[in-house]
């Protein structure tokens, strides 16, 4: 069958070019998506190994390159295309939110990707409350020079284990590749918008500790996340996507 499929195709070529005929050009999409729209990254469904039952620790690491190790779960990015199937959801930029924010359906890439986050670097395995959850892109801080990322994917969540409704708090994820991402900051689940004190990230080695307000244990030096006082210094969100926490 394969040979009389091209037999029969290379004689309807040979037709056309006998009649005079020519292809029409092959058509030139008409538009394709920005680097730092919504729609532009799309997130593979994680597959997030089995955890062992036990007390939360949240081993996390950073998704500032500057100083991690990849995380242990990827979660590949795909660029985008012209055969895209269109935008996830429709997000309206405004000041303070250069390209708007999203509220993830259950079982999108979006929000199984922000599970497997918190899943893997907690080191928990059960079901997760999620009372919200917004995603956004955006640039990398300014401060954060060799890499620079363009278009770095932005999380909050906030949210608890239904296992253990006392394991709750409000988390900030970021992605810059599928390599280097992970949770960045964490706040207490009774705390509002984002200010300083409530957002905590930490920074090099450590034993985990317990802290007053958050989830589970946390290694490494604890600093004010939205000041960057005891790091370096540097706040730990751009200008450009502050407000799309704003309501939070």
């Amino acid at each position: 069958m394969p040979a009389m499929r091209v037999a029969l195709s290379l004689a309807a070529c040979l037709a056309l070019i006998a009649a005079g005929c020519q292809a029409s050009p092959t058509p030139t999409p008409s538009a394709t998506i920005g680097v730092t729209d919504l729609s532009s990254i799309r997130l593979a469904t994680p597959s997030p190994p089995p955890r062992p039952a036990g007390s939360p620790v949240a081993t996390t690491t950073s998704s500032r390159p500057r100083t991690d190790s990849p995380s242990a779960i990827s979660i590949p990015l795909a660029s985008p295309t012209p055969a895209a199937t269109g935008p996830l959801a429709v997000a309206t930029p405004y000041e303070g939110c250069i390209n708007g924010w999203i509220s993830p359906g259950r079982g999108s890439t979006e929000y199984l990707g922000a599970l497997a986050m918190l899943n893997s670097q907690m080191d928990v395995n059960g079901d997760w409350a999620i009372d919200e959850m917004r995603y956004f892109t955006g640039p990398d801080v300014p401060w954060i020079l060799d890499p620079h990322y363009d278009v770095v994917d932005y999380w909050y969540v906030r949210g608890s284990l239904t296992s253990q409704p006392g394991f709750s708090g409000r988390w900030l994820l970021e992605q810059r590749t599928e390599l280097i991402h992970g949770i960045s900051a964490v706040a207490p689940y009774t705390s509002r918008g984002y200010q300083s004190p409530d957002w905590t990230g930490f920074t090099g080695d450590g034993p985990p500790q317990a802290y007053l307000g958050l989830p589970g244990q946390w290694a490494g030096v604890p600093y004010d996340f939205v000041t960057g006082q005891g790091d370096s210094g540097q706040p730990g969100l751009p200008d450009q996507v502050i407000s799309c926490l704003s309501g939070t």
